[in-house]
Order: structure tokens, then C-alpha cells, then sequence
């Protein structure tokens, strides 16, 4: 509100309207045909296996004879070259899958795999239907076993956080997420009787809005008993996330952790990050968020103290190295030692927590409104 009171041309009121309508114009869109998603695999590999039997082979709309079975991808100064041939031009090199689905690297893959070159190395993008990708980040995610409300919550989550992204990207992007834990996590095709494919066809087309768009459906898997906010956990904009609150989650508490990091291994880890170059003699967290995780920590070197974001240090030392934010720091006998609860950022729907709550019977329209309280359910097709 405050930056619409603060454009006296109104220049921001009509972007919102906008992008409100071309996102009501996507979900009409979805609602008429089948929805296709673009995940990035990966970036800056060398090189890649690709099992096509029987599929047809494109580049830049023309046929593209390749008689084998196995292909060889090889990225080598910016060229990319199939079977040891060079593909001339920026159009990608496209696999369609034949009378069965395609292999990268021995991953089965649904849909079709478009192949790239940069400086880096191989772009390598699956263009799958959303609803096969749904199931597969539900399989991804959480454990096959787990209550069906559980998986249907999940799926419902995962749909809506890829559609948010589709529209965030762009429609004709090159990719709109990526395969890992920084988006969601996608290991491939799922097997035709998992529990996650029956998941994601209980809740085909089902999203979460809030207003006319699909929300930012964000998830973890453990809060460890309090939520946190987006606006403290991804600095977004005050107010543009009223759907991912901080509450208490009676359904997820008590799981903790402690990880040990000696001082010269925490030392060696910002000195290559280029953040804090001198030795490191003691951490202690400086100031938290209303939810309780660290928001600063404290970095006392042999040069002084330095202070260093939460979130910047858990990105140092790795996501599953300190497994969240919610702790306390002390040295111990040359080590930095982190006690801690959670899993994950905490906002947004919580895995243990959505398992927990299907477990006593509630159902996944009722874990998906107290994990994203305000906003609505949508059927988009």
C-alpha cells in the first residue's frame, strides 16, 4: 500500500492490474488444456547421457537424423555436440520420448528434454505436464508411507508454488524452476501405482490464491513447532505474504539437532565465501526474528567482530549442514557448537507437521488452511 500512496501517476496501480490480469488470463488458460512446466535439470556439466529409443529428434523445428539409441551430450566451448556432431546455433537440440520414456544419466523422465550450451556448459530442460510433475515432486518430497491427506496437501502446495513460478517466469521461459531444494525437489517419473501419483490426481488442478493469484506456497519439512514469516525468512515485501503468518504448530514440536563445526572448518568456509577473512575465535547469534530463529550472527575474529546474516551463514555452510535457523551458538573445546530445532526455513506448510495433523484425521483442505490461513483453494481445470 505504502508504494501505491507513493506513485502520484499511478504507474504501480496499473503494473498490479496488469499482472493480475495476465494471471487471471493463464488460469483461464490452465483451465482450457493440459498445462506443460519447464524444470531445469542442470548447468554447467560437461557432459550427459541421454537414452531416446525411438523417439524423434529435433533442432530449431527441423528433424535431426540420429540413429542411436544412447546419445552422447558434450558442451565444449560454448558448442554443443550430439554423438560427436556440432549443432550450429542457439536453438536447442529437442528428445521427444518414443514408445518409452526417456533416460538422462539413467534417471527416467517424463515428457520431452531440450539440450543447450553456454560458456558453462550443458542447459538441460525437461518439458513435462504439470500434473506428472506434481506427482513427482510429491515422491520427491515425502515419504511414499505417509497418510494420503498428508501427500494430497503436499501436492496441492507443489502445484501452486510451480504455477505461482510459471507465471513469475513467464509462460515461454526457458525454465521456470529448477530440480532441487531450492525450488522443489524433482527426481524424475514416479511409478504409476505410487501413493503420490494418486495424490496428485485426487487434487488435479487444485491451487491456492489469495485475491485473483495463485500464493507464493511456500514449504518446509519441520517448523519445529512455530512458523516463521516470509518477510523475515526471504526479506520479501512487509505485507505481501498475509497467508504465511507466524503461529504456533502443536503438530510439530520437539525435534531438535546439534551440529558441531570446528573453528578452523568455520574459518576455511567464509574465507572462501569472501565474507569473513580472518581467523574466527567465537559465534554467538546477536538478534532474533519475532519467531525465535537467529536473524544476525555475531563473528568474532582475530581481526574484530563481525556480523553476518542467519540466512547468508546457513547458505556458507550449507543447507543440510545446519539444518535451520532456529538454534543457539556457543564454542565449546574449538568448536562452534549449534543446538537447534526444525528443518528447513518454517514457513509455509510444514511436512512433519501436515504428516502429523493426517495422522488425528484432518483432512488436507484443513492442513492447507491452518498452514496457509486467508487463502482459498481453486480448481483450475
Amino acid at each position: 500500500m505504502e508504494s501505491l500512496r507513493s506513485d502520484p501517476h499511478g504507474r504501480n496501480a496499473r503494473l498490479e492490474s496488469v499482472r493480475r490480469l495476465c494471471t487471471a488470463l493463464l488460469l483461464v488458460s490452465l483451465s482450457a488444456r493440459g498445462e506443460e512446466i519447464r524444470i531445469e535439470l542442470g548447468r554447467g556439466r560437461p557432459s550427459a547421457r541421454l537414452e531416446a529409443p525411438g523417439g524423434r529428434v529435433e533442432h530449431d523445428r527441423e528433424p535431426l537424423a540420429l540413429p542411436a539409441r544412447m546419445h552422447e551430450l558434450v558442451a565444449r566451448a560454448g558448442q554443443l555436440r550430439v554423438d560427436g556432431q556440432i549443432v550450429q546455433g542457439g536453438a536447442p537440440v529437442v528428445f521427444h520420448p518414443g514408445a518409452s520414456a526417456l533416460r538422462l544419466d539413467g534417471r527416467v523422465l517424463p515428457g520431452r528434454v531440450e539440450v543447450w550450451a553456454d560458456a558453462r556448459g550443458l542447459v538441460l530442460v525437461n518439458a513435462l505436464d504439470l500434473e506428472e510433475y506434481v506427482a513427482a515432486v510429491v515422491a520427491s518430497e515425502v515419504p511414499s508411507g505417509w497418510p494420503d491427506a498428508a501427500l494430497q496437501a503436499q501436492a496441492v502446495a507443489a502445484r501452486t508454488f510451480a504455477v505461482a513460478q510459471k507465471i513469475a517466469q513467464g509462460p515461454a521461459a526457458r525454465a521456470h524452476l529448477g530440480a532441487s531444494v531450492l525450488d522443489q525437489v524433482y527426481a524424475g517419473a514416479v511409478h504409476p501405482a505410487s501413493s503420490a501419483l494418486r495424490a496428485a490426481r485426487a487434487t488435479a488442478g487444485e491451487v491456492l490464491t489469495f485475491g485473483s493469484a495463485p500464493i507464493a506456497a511456500y514449504f518446509s519439512a519441520s517448523c519445529g513447532g512455530r512458523s516463521e514469516t516470509a518477510e523475515n525468512a526471504f526479506n520479501v515485501p512487509a505485507g505481501s505474504t498475509p497467508y504465511l503468518v507466524l503461529q504456533r504448530d502443536d503438530a510439530d514440536e520437539g525435534r531438535t539437532w546439534t551440529v558441531r563445526k570446528r573453528l578452523d572448518d568455520l574459518s576455511l568456509a567464509l574465507r572462501k565465501s569472501g565474507r569473513v577473512l580472518a581467523a574466527v575465535t567465537g559465534v554467538s547469534v546477536s538478534a532474533r526474528t519475532p519467531s525465535g530463529r537467529a536473524g544476525t550472527v555475531s563473528i568474532e575474529t582475530t581481526a574484530g567482530e563481525r556480523l553476518l546474516s542467519a540466512v547468508e551463514l546457513r547458505q556458507i555452510l550449507g543447507y543440510t549442514a545446519l539444518p535451520s535457523l532456529w538454534f543457539d551458538v556457543s564454542v565449546e573445546r574449538g568448536a562452534a557448537v549449534f543446538r537447534g530445532r526444525g528443518n528447513g526455513h518454517g514457513v509455509g506448510l510444514c511436512q512433519w507437521g501436515a504428516r502429523a495433523r493426517a495422522v488425528r484425521g484432518e483432512s488436507y483442505r484443513a492442513i492447507l488452511t491452518h498452514y496457509y490461513p486467508g487463502a482459498d483453494i481453486r480448481k483450475m481445470y
